[in-house]
């Protein structure tokens, strides 16, 4: 038997991911720093491996601070594709097998406006950037035709967007964007795109300016034939002027008179005159499960020079509610056409960016702010960074916190110079033994204080630090007495951990802000 896998499967995994972050009892993920201790070689860190003593044990030990992820750190992912001139873009076909993979949507960088490719012009490349924000599909000189999804707002650009994936979400209230009236408008089912399967040949098409009209005919130009019923069952349509939109089939054609008959009356402000302009084309015909009132409404154009090929349908209304339809290419002269409609997806085209651009993938970003309220260092730099999941607190209870401290603190007196940020120190009752992050004086003197130390190991003994030892510094020589020994606020080895990753060296300071990201692909 086989089967498949959809990518809506990863939707939904990546859906709720992103949704635990803002149900009512949320899921909490935290982001975390870690790893003071310089690599043998700065600039090669190296990567942890995948399992439990690299990617839990060790990832615990080293970590030095957490920040918790909110809802708005969080967004929708997709492959990002930055409009080029002369260009081929793929135009949306719901028949596509692995439509992800194809470049059928772009971003134009001057607005940072998305658009969906509806018509690559028979697979031409693309030469006029698509620009508007329209609910109607936008045409561009070079023969595309684009439908504007929405825009990225300059804080989800800064925040967000990376040189290979843009931001994408769905607006679930009216906030006075332009996104929203595009999901708002969306036509479920519609056919914006119909494409020629085969050109046929001998088809007839006539264009002019109306010689004369009535409410059930049309005289056609000079140049229309001259041989009765000529034109039946073509449709005709009027292209401009009064009457513009109007389509009808032709019933009977008086090829002495050029009087075209319509199969139904025109209303009296419908009628058309001698300033509209017609197209006498083959009838598109549209049949599907629509069951909607709306018709689905097209013309076709024929070229008259190449030996009567019908070149391109172009839509007059796209209807609605299809999940299937078939095209027909009918007329009285002519043979051989044949065209397939383009159903939008459920929803319509600009309804669920987030389904439609196949956004699988979930980016977190979380700032490490300075000193966060002083609960971080700002004297040291770090080497990893992960995400852990529901970690719990020393005394039990989910941490919910937004900004953790994890570093052990060794309230020291008797304290005889400064201790060196990453230098090892050491207990001497037991030998348990801590890498520094930083140490803060507590009197004028300089003989107390807080000593912040991370990857607490200890001997065969087992024990930790004990009050009343002394700790002395490998690199610098100082020593002090533990008056106080205060354990991390998160439980080690609590939660679980889903990523871990050594980089090269990244400084703290106080005035300054790191932005740590994370892609989660699904």
């Amino acid at each position: 038997m086989g089967g498949i896998v959809t990518e809506h499967f990863r939707l939904n995994n990546a859906e709720h991911f992103y949704e635990a972050l803002s149900e009512a009892e949320p899921t909490t993920y935290y982001i975390f720093i870690g790893h003071v201790e310089p690599w043998s070689v700065e600039s090669v860190p190296g990567s942890p491996n995948n399992s439990y003593l690299s990617s839990e044990y060790d990832a615990w030990r080293d970590m030095v601070a957490l920040k918790r992820v909110q809802a708005s750190d969080a967004a929708f992912f997709a492959p990002r594709r930055d409009w080029s001139n002369n260009t081929l873009y793929y135009q949306y076909n719901a028949r596509t097998t692995n439509l992800a993979t194809k470049a059928y949507y772009v971003l134009q960088t001057d607005d940072y406006n998305v658009y969906k490719c509806i018509d690559n012009n028979n697979g031409a490349n693309s030469t006029v950037k698509p620009t508007g924000t329209g609910t109607s599909i936008i045409s561009t000189a070079d023969g595309y035709r684009w439908k504007y999804m929405f825009n990225i707002s300059e804080a989800d650009r800064n925040k967000f967007m990376l040189p290979d994936w843009i931001p994408v979400k769905k607006i679930t209230s009216d906030d006075g964007s332009d996104q929203w009236d595009i999901q708002a408008a969306a036509a479920n089912g519609a056919i914006h795109q119909i494409d020629i399967g085969n050109n046929g040949s001998g088809y007839s098409y006539h264009t002019a300016n109306v010689a004369g009209a009535n409410t059930t005919a049309v005289k056609l130009g000079s140049g229309a034939s001259g041989n009765d019923a000529f034109y039946v069952d073509s449709a005709l349509y009027i292209s401009s002027g009064k009457g513009l939109g109007e389509l009808r089939r032709i019933i009977r054609y008086d090829g002495s008179t050029k009087y075209a008959y319509m199969n139904s009356v025109f209303t009296i402000a419908k009628t058309p005159n001698t300033q509209s302009q017609y197209i006498v084309s083959p009838r598109v015909v549209i049949k599907g499960d629509s069951g909607s009132s709306t018709s689905n409404r097209a013309t076709a154009y024929v070229s008259n020079t190449a030996g009567g090929l019908v070149r391109k349908i172009t839509m007059v209304t796209e209807g609605l509610n299809y999940s299937i339809a078939n095209v027909t290419i009918v007329a009285n002269v002519g043979s051989g056409a044949t065209a397939i409609p383009v159903i939008s997806p459920p929803g319509g085209h600009g309804s669920d960016p987030t389904h439609e651009l196949f956004a699988y993938n979930v980016v977190l970003n979380t700032q490490f702010i300075g000193a966060e309220g002083n609960t971080l260092f700002t004297n040291n730099d770090f080497r990893a960074v992960g995400l852990v999941r529901d970690p719990l607190l020393r005394v039990g209870s989910a941490a919910n916190a937004s900004i953790i401290d994890q570093c052990s603190r060794l309230t020291l007196t008797n304290v005889s110079g400064d201790f060196t940020a990453d230098e090892y120190v050491t207990g001497d009752t037991n030998g348990c033994r801590a890498i520094v992050t930083r140490f803060s004086n507590t009197n004028a003197s300089g003989t107390e204080g807080i000593l912040r130390v991370t990857s607490v190991t200890t001997t065969g003994t087992g024990k930790l630090f004990e009050v009343g030892g002394t700790v002395t510094g490998a690199t610098s020589g100082v020593t002090g007495t533990i008056s106080d020994y205060t354990r991390p606020a998160l439980r080690e080895f609590t939660g679980r951990i889903l990523y871990y990753e050594y980089r090269q060296p990244i400084a703290r300071a106080a005035d300054q802000t790191e932005n740590v990201k994370f892609i989660a692909k699904f």
